[in-house]
């Protein structure tokens, strides 16, 4: 096991905008599903099990590593306490030689939930209705779990442990499909069966006209908080990533309880970050006066044909399905990552003697951190008077 090279890992967000309320959760989560498209790729190992990542201050990261399928690669979930994620994080990706193979780090069945076709038990995970069975893959001589439209009947793929976790985290949902064709809905936050009194869903919509009633040429997408497009459209082996954050600004009483509005935000594309095909939405200052406080169950369904003779209904078939809360990022526009090389500091470094001292401080107010490239400028310049001058203390 040796280390070979040290990069950096760059998370950008557009137009930051700081929460109005509190969340609970210690942690946000990256999802790192492009790393293959990074200039760097031939250094990792193509289960990406030879990487490591940890924070600017040396903290290693706990991480999931999720096995690349047909054409879709490996993916790295990572954890990161909140009070790292900022408008511009950077992490540092450590990159051992090939034959190097970790393992996950990051446990599943907490915060984190993840079922794998292959491996679970799928009347654990989720609730048994029409249309449900397990089919064999020959891809990678695992399983499936199938749900087919069923007319007149609850015909869908439904969670049944995943209610309960706090709006105001946030919540992602990544699912990876064999088959994801033609007309589809995934809910993030859904009451089984037929969602009754359900108040916060985020949904992904895709209608393909062709394989309805209708048969009109049109193909289209939406989420809940948006308009129709022709962006972002499942067409066999894909992933979907959905987020919603739930941002409280106002709260009250009435008849019904207490209540809450929200700043909403909610996006859904083929991949975690911006190099995807997303769509977004959000609504401040969402009038709407919300009782629920938690998030139902993820549901997902196929509906109308598979194909135009209309001989058998449509069905999706799924390999995982991956949830995490994101009180931080769900809740800003989609980031942007990129693998770069790890920055080098330039800048003062103050020493007395053989001594370093990192920091200065004005009282309590820390004025300069020589290992922090992101700390504002708090006004601690040298005075021209002082610089080059024989003085015990060394810039």
């Amino acid at each position: 096991m040796t280390l070979q090279n040290e990069l950096q890992i760059n998370i950008v967000i557009n137009n930051y905008t700081q929460r109005s309320s509190s969340y609970s959760s210690s942690y946000d989560y990256i999802l790192l599903d492009s790393l293959v498209n990074s200039s760097y790729s031939n250094l990792f190992r193509s289960d990406l099990k030879n990487l490591k990542i940890k924070t600017q201050n040396n903290t290693q990261c706990n991480l999931l590593y999720l096995p690349s399928y047909e054409s879709k690669p490996s993916c790295i979930l990572v954890r990161i306490p909140v009070g790292k994620i900022s408008q511009t994080t950077k992490l540092i990706l450590e990159v051992y030689d090939k034959s190097t193979t970790f393992s996950s780090t990051l446990s599943t069945g907490g915060e984190v939930q993840f079922f794998d076709a292959n491996s679970d038990t799928y009347s654990d995970f989720f609730e048994t209705c029409q249309g449900l069975s397990v089919e064999n893959d020959a891809t990678d001589s695992g399983k499936v779990i199938r749900s087919r439209f069923v007319p007149m009947e609850v015909s869908c793929l439904c969670t049944k442990n995943l209610s309960g976790s706090s709006l105001k985290n946030g919540r992602v949902v990544f699912a990876r499909f064999k088959r994801a064709v033609g007309s589809i809905g995934v809910y993030d936050s859904f009451k089984y069966p037929y969602n009754e009194d359900g108040e916060t869903p985020s949904v992904f919509m895709q209608t393909d006209y062709n394989l309805t009633p209708y048969q009109a040429d049109m193909k289209v997408s939406s989420i809940s908080l948006g308009s129709d497009t022709e962006h972002c459209l499942l067409n066999g082996v894909g992933d979907l990533v959905m987020s919603s954050s739930w941002d409280a600004y106002n709260s009250g009483t009435d008849d019904d309880g207490d209540w809450k509005q929200y700043h909403i935000h909610m996006r859904a594309g083929t991949g975690f970050s911006a190099s995807s095909d997303y769509l977004e939405a959000s609504s401040r200052n969402n009038p709407s006066q919300i009782h629920q406080t938690t998030y139902d169950e993820v549901m997902m369904d196929a509906t109308y044909y598979a194909d135009t003779e209309f001989s058998e209904f449509n069905y999706l078939d799924l390999k995982w399905l991956l949830v995490f809360p994101s009180p931080i990022i769900a809740f800003n526009n989609i980031p942007t990552i990129t693998v770069t090389e790890k920055d080098s500091k330039h800048g003062i470094r103050l020493y007395k003697g053989s001594h370093e001292y990192p920091k200065a401080y004005k009282g309590s107010t820390l004025l300069w951190d020589a290992n922090d490239e992101n700390l504002e400028d708090t006004g601690l310049h040298l005075p021209d008077k002082i610089i080059n001058h024989n003085w015990d203390w060394v810039f």
